[in-house]
């Protein structure tokens, strides 16, 4: 009995789902949480206070050939004399919208461009194909705060860009920014 007991033990250990991680950074007041099947551990990227690097634990979503990360978190300390509200309304300034879709455009081909909110806090994303690889779809999420500026970068393969898209959206949903 005990060793039918164990072996069901070792089965149930076997086949259990990979737990959600989380990272909480005090010195920056930033935190996120993945679900399951995904972990984030700390990175070094210079000119930034925090890089995040965020992993599936299995083979779905596959990073890019070539890639070490699904997706990078960084956030740079740039204190700003600002509302949240001015930063925020920023996102609607079609001049500055142009701009950014310039920057983006050296990177990728920009097919869609999206708002969404942490907290108090607007961004927006960018969605498009790679203009260095046709096979992979970046995704970029950007977000100022009156304490710094916030970027969520992936690198998708497109065969896999909608679904995987998705589950980063919702990992990207769960940031805390600093107040």
């Amino acid at each position: 009995m005990r060793r039918l007991l164990l072996a069901a033990l070792v089965a149930g250990a076997a086949v259990a789902p990979a737990s959600a991680d989380s990272y909480n950074d005090a010195t920056t007041g930033i935190s996120v949480a993945t679900p399951d099947d995904f972990t984030i551990t700390r990175g070094m990227r210079e000119g930034y206070d925090l890089a995040l690097h965020i992993n599936p634990v299995g083979s779905y979503p596959s990073r890019v050939e070539g890639e070490s990360r699904l997706c990078g978190i960084y956030f740079k300390a740039v204190p700003s004399g600002e509302t949240q509200q001015w930063l925020n309304s920023r996102w609607k300034d079609e001049a500055m919208l142009a701009q950014l879709r310039r920057l983006f455009d050296r990177i990728m081909q920009v097919k869609s461009e999206e708002t969404f909110t942490l907290g108090d806090v607007v961004g927006i994303e960018l969605l498009g194909p790679s203009r260095q690889d046709p096979s992979a779809v970046v995704m970029t999420s950007l977000a100022n705060t009156t304490r710094g500026q916030l970027q969520m970068s992936c690198l998708l393969r497109s065969d896999q860009a909608p679904k995987a898209a998705f589950a980063l959206r919702a990992i990207r949903d769960t940031i805390k920014m600093p107040k």
